[in-house]
């Protein structure tokens, strides 16, 4: 009768299948970034903030169905991009995505700073926590 109840090995193994799978789906995949020789492009500099909580993972930014940059913290970038109404996404591996839509006109300058969103800040959010984009001044000390 007992002879049908898994094995304490094969509990463990599924434990263990379990997990992976888990914290897989969480992952987040990173594709090139578009390269855009549109005369009237948009140049938009990203840059992350150094706050202690979450700086144990990157983050991931993108638009439209892709994340295309990673940034580790007080790094940045920058970038070309066509003009017109861009939705970012920015997310941590284990974190739900958030967004801001910028109206990006030709030949403007945008700086966006990556942070930690004050509003996530509970328990394992100490650790992985919930970013959020803010657009700053292009002339902003923090970038």
């Amino acid at each position: 009768m007992f002879s049908q109840l898994p094995t304490f090995s094969s509990l463990k193994l599924i434990g263990i299948v379990t997990l992976i799978t888990t914290v897989t789906a969480g992952c987040v995949s990173k594709s090139s970034l578009p390269h855009t020789h549109s005369p009237d492009a948009a140049t938009v500099t990203l840059y992350r903030s150094g706050e202690l909580q979450g700086s144990l993972t990157d983050v991931y930014i993108g638009w439209g169905d892709n994340y295309f940059i990673s940034l580790s913290p007080e790094e940045r970038t920058q970038f070309t991009i066509e003009p017109g109404f861009k939705t970012f996404k920015i997310r941590a591996h284990a974190d739900w995505s958030n967004e801001l839509t910028v109206n990006l006109a030709p030949h403007q300058s945008v700086c966006l700073i990556a942070e930690v969103n004050p509003q996530n800040v509970v328990g394992l959010n100490w650790v992985v926590s919930g970013y959020r984009l803010r657009q700053l001044a292009c002339d902003n000390q923090n970038l």
